[in-house]
């Protein structure tokens, strides 16, 4: 009988585990290890208030013992930055988009008499919305179904 290996949690690769440590789950490659370490991290600072607070105070600690280092570093890396405040720019407005997912305040566009169209940024981000998003185009035809000429 074939013994089946392990497979990574993260690149979802089979891996052979130590034999110090057979429930491992994660394989040793270096990404897999940092990301196996962040959800640690990450998952031990939302659970362990004390290991929270500890961090925190080594942060602050750093930046006491490293006045100005934010400054330095956005005016050694001004590409970065750009990118930085873009990317920002767009997380703000998903934040904003997803504010009024399934919002009704402002026009209720399944009750209107007419045919709606919504567009814009980020419209594939409001799902079940009836908010029209920024600007409202109403175009009323002439007569009935036949145009005019």
């Amino acid at each position: 009988m074939k013994v089946r290996k392990p497979v990574c949690l993260y690149c979802h690769k089979p891996f052979d585990p130590s034999p110090f440590h057979p429930k491992q789950s994660v394989c040793l490659s270096p990404g897999c290890q940092r990301h196996r370490q962040r959800d640690y991290h990450r998952n031990k600072i939302a659970a362990d208030a004390e290991y929270r607070q500890v961090c925190v105070d080594s942060r602050n600690k750093w930046r006491a013992n490293n006045p100005g280092y934010q400054q330095r570093y956005r005016l050694q890396h001004e590409e970065y930055c750009k990118q930085n405040r873009e990317k920002q720019q767009e997380r703000n407005r998903k934040r904003q988009l997803s504010l009024i997912v399934k919002n009704n305040l402002a026009i209720d566009v399944k009750q209107l008499p007419a045919k709606v169209w919504m567009t814009g940024p980020g419209l594939n981000e409001i799902v079940k919305n009836n908010l029209a998003i920024s600007q409202v185009l109403i175009l009323q035809t002439v007569g009935g179904s036949e145009m005019r000429q």
